[in-house]
């Protein structure tokens, strides 16, 4: 039988390029103007960056097989989270990130499982990215991909986008990202 889980809510595209001092006073006296200054695939092109549907409230989570639907609580997304982390920024010399890109764009994401023989909530694990400590509210987290008894969809896609707005850019400073990085490495240990 064929497996779906679909998640209706917002889109996020978060970025954290690393700044030194004067590029942090830049993007501080640009604003959103920042945006303005590159190409649009300039903010996301380090690899720096995810993207995926933020888990929230409001967030619609359901799976579906042909055995029948099933909802999925995205407090229990969070709990069953595999949480990834951007590694490569803990060696950066630089002192600050700055934060860019968009977390309000109205979507769905579907993931599909061909063949699948049970349909078990039990059996999904799902990719997180937590920007909480990052952003600064409690319980920011951001749903990138989903495995299904260990192995990942056979299709993804994404539907029913309705826009975005850019964030207005943040400089955070890197210590704050190296405690949060080194925190995700704590819990997951």
């Amino acid at each position: 039988m064929d497996l779906t889980l679909t998640i209706t809510g917002l889109c996020c595209d978060l970025a954290l390029h690393p700044v030194d001092d004067e590029n942090a006073a830049r993007v501080c006296r640009l604003g959103e103007n920042l945006y303005k200054t590159n190409s649009l695939e300039w903010w996301r092109a380090n690899g720096n960056n995810t993207c995926g549907m933020r888990l929230t409230r409001d967030s619609a989570i359901v799976a579906a097989c042909d055995s029948g639907a099933m909802d999925l609580d995205p407090g229990h997304v969070a709990t069953a989270a595999v949480e990834l982390t951007q590694r490569e920024l803990l060696t950066r010399p630089e002192d600050n990130v700055c934060l860019l890109g968009y977390d309000d764009e109205v979507c769905s994401r579907s993931w599909t499982w061909r063949d699948v023989t049970a349909c078990d909530a039990e059996r999904f694990r799902f990719l997180v990215q937590r920007w909480d400590r990052i952003l600064g509210e409690a319980d920011y987290l951001v749903l990138e991909d989903v495995f299904y008894d260990g192995r990942p969809a056979d299709s993804a896609t994404w539907g029913e986008s309705q826009g975005f707005s850019f964030r207005e850019p943040m400089v955070v400073p890197m210590d704050v990202v190296r405690q949060e990085l080194g925190s995700c490495a704590k819990e997951a240990a």
